[in-house]
């Protein structure tokens, strides 16, 4: 089967040549089983043309009702800048989704007009079944929408321009619905709802960091001396240039409640570019007032209309907007307010010209008198030239940006403006200061809050500063801290170390079985008879440093030794300077073994021999009972003996560190501490 282009020539006075039947099509029943999504139910008996003046089913009012308070969850919107821009962007550049939609509520307002004639029930369910929009934005849109309501047209035997009406209030109403109080928001006249359209279109654009160029749709309402409006609308969308006639019409209806008659006009060669105007994309609408209906504003009463009536000076007006000018069709300046005279360091009485003074940034228009009347609802930019400054620098020149007002009287345009700076320093460097900033205008209370931003942006880089210094120094004061936990764990016990970094009391305690080790250096008083106190202290520097590394490797401490081991009683004593000392009497046998030892030998006690013996890797040579001290209890047998490491290999064998005897060291200084417990 094969499909053709839609086009208004390819139908028939009731389309039959256009439609594509099947055999399983037949007796469908319209809009019953539409797909919007590009697909289709499966076809099925129709159903009996009664049903549909039975009313709705309830599970088809729930839907409706379901429906209607969505609506109105939508409608209490909150109004702000990014709801009132995408409303109007909804407006001017539909999606393929809501064009979609449109269409579909088109045809369901029609659908009431054939129930019950079989024949024109599936010639239009076939043309349903072509609104699958697809994802496209091009040319083509407008010709396949138009192609479907021609072709619906000719099969309800209606006209294609109410059709087309129709399909633009179903536009609007779309719209409408979901956006009510946003776009109510919009403008407080038919005239300034569609004037309104070109600024939430430029804030969309600044808000994505984009600019207006000469392709971007834009609006321009104007009121015409009899009462009329005039709607301009350049650069349109296909499908909304399509539906601005029904679109124009529910807009006036739903929001100011105005019944209007809307007829489109010859394009008038207006041109919002200036490259060709010849060429020019755009339509032009023609809004009349109906009867009991007023769509302009009317003037208050006592209100005169001479310009002479004006009770205000030119002085004082320059004084009152500092960022206005005025210019004339040959763009001749003619006023020039005093904020802009002092930019541009001018005479009083020079005769300047638009094009030598300033430039348009925005929107991308050439610096016309026709093409500024054409974006008059268009927030404008302008910037001053550097040669009309007297300067090259290029930071000296500034924009202004504010509203193109066509003065008819004079037949001239005023622009009222607001310099685009936000610092003070902006601000001075351009020759300006605050005071030449009107009280009424934002710019001043924009350039305070930016002052006071960038103090505390300043402040808050002090607190930073301030932040980073405390930390590093607390980085520091953990690390002296740790060094005084070091510094403690090598002289106390851990739990005494810890109690005393507390500030906790260490009580004493009693050790039942300690080994204790005393070490001298042999002949250290003929050394420091023979050395200056210098030298000494330089020696034990030296000396201990080594010895330090080599315990360190191998866990030893050997040079004239002394070991005991019995019980002992420790404690610290002293608070400023805190000493954990061992007292009792087998400290003092500990040291006597000490004494009695032999250069670069270990003499054991008859106590420590008994815990060490059973060690196959030490050899013990063993010594008289004379050696041992005087005070040595007579109670305890045994004699003292000298530790010999065994030379040879070493063989691995279990160690007394078994399960049978509980070892707890500490290296107190000089003193080793060994608690044992059988």
């Amino acid at each position: 089967m094969s499909r053709r282009k839609i086009s208004s020539e390819s139908f028939s006075s009731v389309g039959s040549d256009y439609l594509e039947t099947s055999p399983e099509e037949e007796g469908e029943c319209p809009l019953s089983r539409l797909c919007w999504n590009g697909s289709r139910s499966p076809p099925g008996p129709p159903e009996p043309s009664a049903a549909a003046a039975a009313g709705p089913t309830p599970a088809a009012a729930a839907a409706t009702a379901a429906t209607a308070g969505a609506r109105r969850a939508q409608r209490r919107r909150r109004v702000n800048l990014d709801s009132l821009g995408e409303s109007i962007s909804r407006l001017t550049a539909p999606s393929p989704q809501m064009i979609q939609q449109t269409l579909k509520r088109t045809l369901q307002y029609y659908e009431h007009q054939f129930t019950g004639y079989r024949d024109v029930e599936k010639n239009f369910y076939n043309i349903s079944n072509r609104c699958s929009y697809a994802d496209h934005s091009n040319k083509e849109d407008i010709e396949d929408v138009s192609g479907i309501l021609q072709c619906t047209a000719n099969v309800l035997g209606l006209k294609f321009e109410e059709i087309q009406e129709r399909f633009g209030e179903e536009f609007f109403n779309i719209c409408f619905d979901e956006n009510e109080r946003v776009l109510r928001a919009v403008g407080g006249t038919l005239q300034d709802f569609f004037n309104g359209f070109d600024a939430l279109l430029e804030h969309i654009r600044t808000s994505f960091g984009k600019q207006a160029t000469l392709e971007s749709p834009s609006f321009l309402c104007k009121e015409l001396p009899e009462g009329n409006l005039m709607l301009h609308y350049f650069h349109p969308h296909h499908i909304v240039g399509f539906a601005m006639l029904g679109m124009i019409k529910a807009a006036g209806k739903k929001i100011y409640q105005l019944d209007v008659e809307v007829d489109q006009v010859a394009n008038e060669k207006l041109c919002s570019d200036g490259a060709n105007p010849g060429n020019c994309s755009g339509l032009t609408f023609l809004i009349k007032q109906c009867e009991n209906t007023s769509i302009t504003k009317n003037l208050p009463q006592g209100a005169s209309q001479v310009p002479a009536d004006l009770r205000i000076s030119i002085n004082t007006f320059c004084r009152a907007f500092p960022f206005h000018l005025m210019f004339d069709p040959h763009m001749t300046v003619l006023q020039l307010g005093e904020g802009l005279r002092k930019q541009l360091r001018c005479d009083t009485h020079k005769v300047l010209r638009f094009e030598d003074c300033f430039e348009i940034v925005s929107p991308k228009v050439n610096a016309t008198f026709e093409r500024v009347l054409l974006r008059l609802s268009t927030p404008f930019v302008i910037r001053t030239k550097p040669e009309a400054s007297g300067t090259e620098n290029k930071d000296k020149v500034m924009e202004v940006k504010g509203q193109m007002i066509h003065v008819s009287e004079s037949n001239s345009i005023l622009f009222l403006g607001s310099p685009c700076v936000d610092k003070l320093d902006e601000l001075m460097g351009r020759g300006l200061h605050l005071s030449d900033i009107p009280i009424h205008d934002a710019t001043r209370d924009v350039i305070l809050v930016g002052e006071q931003a960038k103090a505390q942006d300043g402040l808050k880089k002090r607190m930073d500063k301030l932040k980073a210094t405390l930390e590093r120094t607390h980085q520091a004061l953990e690390e002296e801290k740790k060094k005084t936990v070091d510094l403690l764990y090598s002289i106390f016990p851990g739990d005494v170390a810890q109690q005393l970094w507390q500030g906790q009391q260490v009580q004493a305690r009693k050790f039942d079985d300690v080994t204790m080790l005393f070490s001298d250096i042999v002949g250290f008083t003929a050394i420091c008879a023979q050395c200056t106190p210098m030298q000494v202290i330089s020696m034990l520097n030296e000396l201990y440093t080594r010895f330090d590394h080599q315990c360190g490797f191998l866990d030893i401490y050997k040079m004239r030794i002394g070991i005991h081991s019995g019980s002992v009683l420790a404690g610290v004593v002293g608070v400023r300077m805190p000493r954990y000392c061992l007292f009792g009497n087998n400290v003092t046998l500990a040291s006597k073994f000490e004494s009695g030892s032999h250069p670069r030998r270990i003499n054991v006690s008859p106590t420590t021999y008994q815990l060490l013996k059973r060690e196959e890797s030490f050899t013990f040579i063993p010594r008289s009972r004379e050696e041992l001290p005087d005070n040595f209890p007579k109670e305890i047998s045994g004699v003292c003996y000298f530790l010999e490491v065994r030379t040879g290999p070493k063989q691995p064998k279990p160690s007394l560190s078994s399960s049978r005897i509980k070892k707890v060291s500490y290296n107190i200084g000089t003193m080793f501490l060994r608690e044992t417990s059988l």
